[in-house]
């Protein structure tokens, strides 16, 4: 994306955190059976972490931002909502 990387990284952090936490709630229970979905996310949470916590830069790149990229992050949330839908 153009200057918006780290939205884009944020909003691929928050997609991924949803779609595990629908998987996990599927059967409406959380248990043992959830165990490889919690597994799957542990490699990812440094990466997680290190993406909140450039929320402060998100929000500066957010503040000079153009209709081009406007239009691109419009799009980054409308295909990560159908992502999320999908699993």
């Amino acid at each position: 994306m153009l200057g918006t990387e780290k939205i884009e990284a944020i909003l691929d952090d928050v997609k991924e955190l949803v779609i595990a936490a629908k998987k996990i709630k599927a059967d409406g229970k959380v248990d043992l059976a959830d165990l490889p979905q919690v597994i799957a996310i542990i490699p990812k949470l440094g990466k997680f972490i290190e993406d909140f916590k450039a929320i402060g830069e998100a929000v500066e790149e957010g503040k000079d931002i153009d209709v081009a990229e406007i239009v691109a992050l419009i799009q980054a949330v409308s295909s990560k909502i159908k992502e999320i839908e999908k699993a």
